[in-house]
């Protein structure tokens, strides 16, 4: 059995995928009209925790699966770390588009819309972090 690090990945996408779509439909909901990116809707300050969370998970739970799957000889503890420090970039990168979606007071967006960015954001970052994790893994 070989660790397939783009399987991963895009499993990593389809999972963050579906959370993202999940907790949007709680904060957002699904009746269709106009988001703003700031007050009252506050679409731009909802990366930070989408990011917090896509970051943290999609480096720890691949991170274990392959530990236990591949019996890999790598502590608990390094893997917990990597996960927290990708989670605390991950609230630095949340913030930073937060901030700049913020500061350049863009037009609202329709739901529709605003459901596609979250959606291939959530499952882009999944996919990457969980690149990143496993191949650090693997050397």
């Amino acid at each position: 059995m070989t660790l397939s690090i783009r399987r991963e990945a895009g499993i990593s996408f389809g999972i963050n995928a579906a959370l993202s779509l999940v907790f949007f439909v709680a904060v957002f909901g699904l009746k269709m009209r106009a988001l703003t990116w700031g007050v009252p809707d506050a679409l731009a300050l909802d990366f930070v925790p989408q990011s917090i969370a896509v970051s943290l998970m999609s480096a720890l739970v691949p991170a274990l699966i392959a530990r236990k799957r591949f019996a890999m000889a790598i502590g608990l503890r390094p893997i917990m770390l990597r996960a927290i420090t990708f989670a605390l970039a991950g609230a630095l990168l949340g913030g930073l588009i937060a901030f700049l979606a913020g500061s350049a007071a863009f037009p609202p967006v329709q739901l529709p819309f605003a459901l596609a960015l979250k959606l291939i954001y959530g499952g882009s970052l999944g996919a990457l972090i969980t690149s990143l994790t496993l191949q650090r893994m693997t050397r």
